[in-house]
């Protein structure tokens, strides 16, 4: 896989996409690799399971249990909220932990073959801690619905500027 989380080395990670878009997180910009045949397949899949469409899949390949990703929003202002991340599990169980302030968190396995979907990630933060007891590597594969940077522009000239746009354009 092309890049490495420098917060965890043992967590490596890529993404496939639609090639207008960008998405950034943890500080650094992806640009997606173009999908190719067996994701495009496993795209339409989750697709139709979901109801969603998706343009971008973030791969992360946790090497074993000792890897893992901190608690963290998925918030970000390219990200279309209103549809929800699909997470795609293969290789070995792991345990998600999630939170909302002033509930209780909630613990959830991600087994081989399931598909999570994720709502509201600006009020649930999640995590998969460690699990030093698992050996073996996991894939997951989490598909978003993520603007592309020609309708960021056209959304902040709106914002900015009060330009009404075309409703084609428009993401409501």
């Amino acid at each position: 896989m092309s890049g490495v989380n420098p917060i965890d080395p043992l967590r490596k990670s890529c993404c496939y996409g639609d090639m207008d878009i960008e998405y950034e997180y943890s500080g650094h910009c992806e640009l997606p690799l173009p999908w190719n045949r067996t994701l495009w397949k496993i795209k339409s899949d989750v697709e139709k399971k979901t109801g969603f469409e998706y343009n971008f899949v973030l791969l992360n390949f946790y090497e074993s249990g000792q890897a893992k990703i901190g608690a963290h929003k998925d918030d970000k202002p390219s990200l279309d909220q209103p549809v929800d991340i699909a997470a795609l599990s293969f290789g070995a169980c792991r345990d998600m932990i999630f939170s909302k302030k002033g509930c209780k968190s909630v613990r959830q396995a991600l087994e081989a073959g399931s598909l999570l979907l994720m709502h509201d990630q600006k009020e649930w933060t999640h995590a998969i801690p460690p699990q030093p007891y698992v050996k073996e590597p996991r894939i997951s594969l989490t598909f978003r619905r993520v603007w592309s940077s020609l309708q960021q522009s056209l959304d902040e000239m709106e914002r900015d500027y009060s330009i009404p746009l075309c409703k084609r354009l428009r993401r409501d």
